[in-house]
């Protein structure tokens, strides 16, 4: 018994320290982790205003990066737990100021993260300067992104099919835990 009660208190540490060194990503200088509701406190306390609401996201309007942008929050369907945060920049009409803001705001992030991956081309049956780049922005046929790599997760800065910019966000962890949720949903649902 004497023995045992060392190895339990050890285990129980391990575990404690375990959880402790998960490392989340930050958003806005706050990590990414914790309930909806706190991420939201924090949202709102920046100024941001709740857009709208569904079950497994919550959208807002506010200022990040000196531009009104619309957010997404994206959480775990079980524990409400923040998973994914996505900024949409304001839309654009053209093409020539969509592409030169992507690459503006391509070159902000890389000043501070690791670029890992960069893709930017247009698919068939679109080719830059046939003057259809928008309609192929409209029909996802517009490859303009770039991965980075963080502490605790990932960034993706890329051109979407809203004629805008957006940047995800997504935390390794908590993207981990609202997959675990969704496939036990599933599970129980059969």
């Amino acid at each position: 018994m004497k023995r045992l009660l060392p190895i339990l208190f050890s285990l129980i540490f391990l575990r404690g320290y375990a959880q402790q060194s998960v490392e989340h990503l930050n958003f806005m200088g706050r990590t990414i982790d914790g309930s909806s509701e706190l991420f939201i406190s924090f949202l709102e306390e920046r100024g941001f205003v709740k857009n709208n609401e569904l079950e497994s996201s919550d959208s807002f309007i506010g200022k990040f990066a000196n531009e009104i942008v619309t957010l997404t929050l994206l959480t775990s369907p079980k524990t409400k737990t923040v998973c994914k945060v996505i900024v949409y920049f304001p839309e654009y009409q053209d093409w020539v100021d969509l592409k030169s803001d992507y690459f503006k705001k391509k070159r902000l992030y890389q000043s501070k993260y690791l670029l890992t991956d960069s893709f930017e081309f247009l698919s068939f049956p679109y080719d830059e300067g046939d003057g259809y780049e928008m309609r192929a922005v409209a029909q996802d046929k517009c490859k303009f992104v770039s991965f980075f790599k963080v502490s605790g997760g990932h960034i993706g800065v890329e051109i979407c099919s809203k004629f805008c910019i957006k940047v995800t966000y997504e935390d390794d962890y908590n993207i981990k835990v609202a997959r675990s949720e969704l496939q036990s949903q599933a599970f129980d649902d059969i």
